[in-house]
């Protein structure tokens, strides 16, 4: 079996049956990562003590790629140390901010009604890798928190993606004159 088709096994075995969904009642902390956008969000609960994650859960209102995904981050970092999983979702987030960059811009064509000008061009799977990875950090941030006196039920943090329409500026199209 090739390491494409072992991955894929990997990642069905997480679609049909997703590992860690439901809640922790004895978490720690607790971390809400939302996509205000969709109205989406990923709640994550852990259990920790002063160096590993113990037990991690989460759930989600949002589709069936957030839970597959949700499952499988919460397999990697169970039982690790927290440091090693802060090192983990740092490398995700920078393959995602990647992913995120390498979306094409959508096609124009001002010749079309308005409204159909402008392709639509999907951010779906890279929003649900990121509101994993939001309510991930934001679990840890409220562990941060509570050791710092703050006391709260959860922390959320909205999630930040890049728009495949703009890049740091706005751009507009204009009809070719010619």
């Amino acid at each position: 079996m090739t390491e494409e088709e072992k991955l894929s096994a990997e990642i069905g075995r997480h679609l049909m049956q997703p590992e860690n969904y439901g809640k922790l009642e004895d978490a720690d902390c607790t971390g809400v990562g939302i996509d205000n956008t969709t109205s989406s969000y990923v709640i994550m609960y852990l259990k920790l003590d002063d160096t590993h994650i113990l037990d991690v859960k989460y759930g989600s209102n949002a589709t069936q790629d957030v839970n597959t995904l949700g499952s499988l981050f919460t397999e990697m970092i169970k039982g690790d140390e927290i440091v090693n999983a802060l090192k983990t979702t740092l490398g995700l987030e920078q393959d995602l901010q990647k992913s995120y960059a390498d979306i094409p811009p959508p096609k124009i064509d001002t010749t079309k009604p308005e409204g159909e000008q402008v392709e639509h061009v999907s951010t779906e799977y890279q929003d649900s890798a990121n509101m994993v990875l939001t309510a991930f950090r934001a679990a840890m941030r409220h562990y941060e928190r509570k050791k710092g006196g703050i006391v709260e039920d959860q922390f959320e943090m909205n999630i930040v993606k890049s728009c495949p329409y703009s890049g740091t500026e706005c751009h507009f199209a204009e009809k070719d004159s010619k």
